[in-house]
């Protein structure tokens, strides 16, 4: 049912009872009129004639009839209230005869509980001679009570002397009944119908509005519009008069919500429903109409309003934070929304500095000024902040004075918070911090509010870490990943501030490009990961070796730069190259070994030799060429013919492309003799390169660039066939019997498919595999062992034998050596320059000497020069050697002559 049909229901309800009682009290008056004529009539009696005595009998016995006919229960009383007659009715209900219910017979019928009030108000009527109303129960011959209205109007004669009493009893049991069962209805349905006279102001309840109001039922309802008034807030006092008044104005049917103040002075909300009551005449007059407890849903409503504007809050605060140039404007609006999404005094955003470390007041909302940006709450402290940061849940205090589970901290205290509830604001890695809402008054904080301020929480937490996740991109994109140094990027954004700051000042900045000195040997001997082990901490003792405003940075590879800033003079920067060289010429242990290393640097200072930075990293990285050019493991100062050698690499490079086509390409071949016969036991394939405007290049210009731009396979696979066709036709000659040695670089032999191409070359040359020796050097057997005696067992199983070049230049083990399938170690040439009189080069040669035999291998010197050398290599045992001694490096004519004559000679 709703409630407009509940108020409909209502309102006939009330106009039903208005009839049923008002037709009784209309036919006691007609009642009355009729008895009234009756006792003139017998005055008359004796003045009249006979004629008038029979209309008067006439007219009694109609109104006996009427008595009789009539559905309620008809009585007369004498003016002392005894009772003198009674219709059937009476006799009918009650069982009683006419004797039984004469003068005070009517009595035992009534109700026990009703017998008195009944009684009480029968006297106040008789000796007031107002007219007399009640309702009580009357006990039905059956002895089942039924609800009546009694009503009695008192008839008087001409001197206004009461001189009997008319009255009724109309049945009102269903009435009362239905009108019980719809004070139940309203009182379940918090629902209760009024009555509002627009004249008089004054206002009538039904019991369930007592209720809904909290008000006492002995007050009576409310007898003008201030009274009534007097129940809502201001603001539901201005809508109450609307109602009024348009309803008035209109007359049509208003409804309403107004809050109000219910019983102990707990706010409520009701909705009115007012209908217009016209008079005759078509004015309003009145209103009645319906009131009923919303509260719950009015409760429910606004609690969902909440919700939803607390949605909005916080979705207003994701859009921002995505926008925010910062994440302390994030913090600023995250405290605000708090206050205005919990109707709250204070809020704040501490931050966690780390682990064990005091939360700080980021930002806040309410607190005094000063306290922003202080630390707040210590770990050492039972704060409720750090249970939030050890339990991860929120935490809700209610009372702070009555909890003993907290201390609150100073903040808190020092402003007069009474109730306050904290959640973690979470991140991926570790807690950012705490999040608080807190009032001055005490507060239940709901699930709702939690879960709010979790809400916004949340919004910080990702913020917190988008801002992280941009940091770790923004560092990652400016900074190298192995050694956290700054990249290419970053130094030079650095090097533009420093260089507009000099030139402000009149200081100078210098850049230094350093490359490593013999690395790739530590990456080919000890792996990648190894190697970059000795990067980072090559990366750490450069930092160690410069001033925290200077930058150094990784370009990638074992390429550095250090960028000075404000020296006063190039000796600044020659200082801080000393301790660069001194810094990384410091042993490298790895794996139990010492790696010794050295670095190239190249130094270039503004303003001298350029004005910009792109100007200062050429000009310092041809300076750092030329310090390798010179000899290695030290610095040079740019000049500027340098850019000049830097160019001429570059067209060398280009040049070299094209040398393999054009056949500028070219070997020649030096001798390799036994120490103790003479004779020629081999030779070795030495690779040259006619340019057609140079002239002769030599190895040690153009294999570098070869190994740097890739076309060292290219060149080494070229080298290898062209001497295995040249041995073929010497070897057919009879002008040698021994090995033809052939450099095999790193790049070529790491080539998957090296073996075939070795086996294709020998095949496609028809040399012999015996005749055919394949040098590598120590770097490249030490890299990936277990590939690498895969490959040489294969090498081996084809014939081929196999060499170690510059032995004694690397980091090979023996243990590893052993497991080599080796035909001959070669001792550089660095060691045997300083024979006899180096004591120092003896014993590493007599110690390679040694070794070499001791695996059962053949021992080569190269670089032999003098008959001393000669003699004290043979005095150490040595097999072999090659050298200037015998022969320089000798063409195909010059070689064949040279074997020629070897020949002669044995014969």
């Amino acid at each position: 049912m709703t409630q407009r049909t509940l108020a409909n229901n209502v309102a006939r309800l009330i106009r039903l009872s208005v009839v049923l009682v008002v037709l009784p009290a209309a036919f006691v008056g007609v009642v009355a009129g009729r008895l009234t004529g009756q006792r003139s009539n017998r005055q008359l009696k004796t003045r009249r004639d006979v004629r008038h005595e029979d209309a008067l009998r006439t007219r009694e016995a109609e109104f006996r009839t009427l008595v009789e006919t009539m559905p309620q229960i008809v009585w007369v009383t004498r003016p002392d209230g005894r009772h003198i007659d009674f219709n059937q009715h009476w006799l009918d209900y009650t069982g009683l005869t006419l004797e039984e219910s004469l003068g005070h017979g009517w009595n035992p019928p009534f109700h026990p509980e009703d017998r008195g009030l009944a009684a009480e108000r029968w006297l106040q009527a008789i000796n007031s001679g107002e007219p007399y109303e009640i309702e009580y129960r009357l006990r039905r011959w059956d002895g089942v009570y039924h609800w009546m209205l009694g009503r009695a109007l008192p008839m008087r004669d001409a001197e206004g002397n009461i001189i009997k009493w008319f009255g009724t009893c109309t049945d009102i049991d269903d009435l009362k009944r239905t009108q019980e069962r719809l004070d139940e209805a309203q009182r379940v349905g918090r629902i209760g119908d009024w009555e509002y006279n627009v004249v008089t102001e004054e206002t009538t309840w039904s019991p369930e509005v007592y209720r809904i109001f909290g008000r006492d039922t002995r007050l009576g309802s409310p007898r003008t519009f201030h009274d009534s008034a007097a129940l809502f807030d201001a603001e539901s006092v201005v809508l109450l008069k609307e109602m009024i008044s348009q309803g008035v104005a209109s007359g049509e049917t208003q409804r309403i919500d107004l809050r109000t103040k219910g019983g102990g002075g707990k706010e409520s909300y009701v909705q009115t429903v007012a209908v217009p009551r016209k008079g005759d005449s078509g004015e309003v007059v009145g209103l009645f109409g319906t009131v009923q407890d919303i509260s719950e849903r009015k409760k429910a409503e606004l609690a969902l309003h909440a919700r939803a504007q607390q949605q909005l809050l916080a979705a207003a605060l994701g859009r921002y934070a995505l926008s925010a140039a910062s994440l302390d404007e994030v913090y600023a609006e995250a405290a605000a929304t708090i206050t205005k999404g919990l109707k709250v005094e204070f809020s704040n955003v501490l931050l966690l500095n780390g682990p064990q470390q005091p939360l700080v007041l980021k930002a806040g909302i309410g607190w005094e000024p000063g306290w922003i940006g202080r630390q707040v709450a210590d770990p050492m402290e039972q704060t409720q902040t750090y249970r939030v940061l050890a339990s991860r849940e929120p935490v809700i205090i209610h009372d702070f004075s009555n909890d003993s589970r907290f201390t609150p901290s100073e903040l808190l205290t020092s402003h007069g918070v009474v109730s306050g509830v904290d959640v973690l604001v979470g991140g991926t890695e570790k807690p950012v911090g705490v999040l608080g809402a807190y009032t001055s008054t005490p507060r239940k904080f709901s699930t709702d509010d939690v879960g709010f301020l979790q809400g916004v929480a949340n919004v910080l937490g990702a913020a917190a870490e988008r801002q992280r996740a941009n940091d770790q991109l923004s560092h990652m994109a400016l900074h190298d990943p192995l050694t956290d140094l700054p990249n290419r990027l970053l130094l030079t954004d650095r090097l533009n501030v420093a260089l507009s700051h000099a030139q402000r000042h009149d200081q100078q900045v210098a850049v230094l490009f350093l490359d490593l000195d013999r690395f790739k040997h530590v990456n080919d001997v000890f792996g990648h990961a190894l190697g970059d082990h000795v990067l980072h901490d090559v990366a750490k003792r450069l930092s160690h070796c410069v001033r925290s405003e200077d930058t150094v940075s990784r370009q990638g590879g074992d390429e550095f730069i250090v960028a000075l800033t404000d020296i006063d003079d190039e000796k600044d920067a020659a200082l801080i190259a000393d301790k660069v060289l001194a810094a990384i010429t410091s042993p490298f242990l790895l794996e139990g070994t010492e790696i010794i290393l050295g670095v190239s640097i190249g130094i270039a200072c503004f303003p001298r030799d350029g004005q910009d930075a792109e100007t200062l990293l050429r000009n310092a990285d041809a300076a750092m060429y030329v310090a390798k050019d010179l000899g290695r493991n030290r610095y040079q100062f740019y000049a500027p013919e340098m850019n000049m050698r830097g160019l001429d690499r570059l067209t060398l490079e280009s040049d070299l492309h094209r040398a393999i086509e054009r056949n500028e390409l070219f070997l020649m071949y030096q001798p390799q003799l036994d120490l103790n016969t003479g004779n020629v036991v081999g030779l070795e394939a030495l690779v040259r390169w006619q340019h057609p405007s140079r002239g002769l290049i030599s190895p040690g210009q153009f294999i570098p660039i070869a190994e740097i731009c890739g076309l060292i396979t290219p060149v080494g696979n070229w080298v290898l066939e062209s001497a295995c066709h040249q041995h073929v036709r010497w070897v057919s000659q009879g002008l040698i019997k021994g090995t033809m040695a052939v450099n095999i670089s790193a790049h070529q032999f790491r080539q998957a498919d090296f073996c075939d191409r070795v086996s294709d070359v020998l095949l496609r040359t028809g040399l012999e595999p015996d005749l055919l020796e394949l040098e590598v050097t120590e770097s490249v057997v030490m890299h990936g062992i277990d590939q690498v005696l895969h490959k040489l067992n294969v090498l081996r199983g084809l014939g081929v034998t196999l060499a170690i070049d510059d032995f004694g230049t690397g980091y090979s083990s023996l243990s590893y050596l052993k497991q080599f399938p080796l035909h001959r170690l070669k001792i550089d040439q660095s060691f045997t320059c300083g024979l006899p009189a180096d004591l120092e080069s003896s014993a590493i040669a007599e110690a390679i000497i040694q070794m070499g035999h001791s695996l059962g291998l053949d021992v080569l010197a190269e670089g032999i020069e003098t008959r001393a050398q000669v003699t004290n290599l043979q005095s150490l045992g040595c097999d072999a050697g090659q050298g200037f001694l015998y022969a320089r490096p000798l063409s195909v004519e010059e070689c064949g002559d040279y074997l020629l004559a070897a020949v002669g000679d044995r014969r």
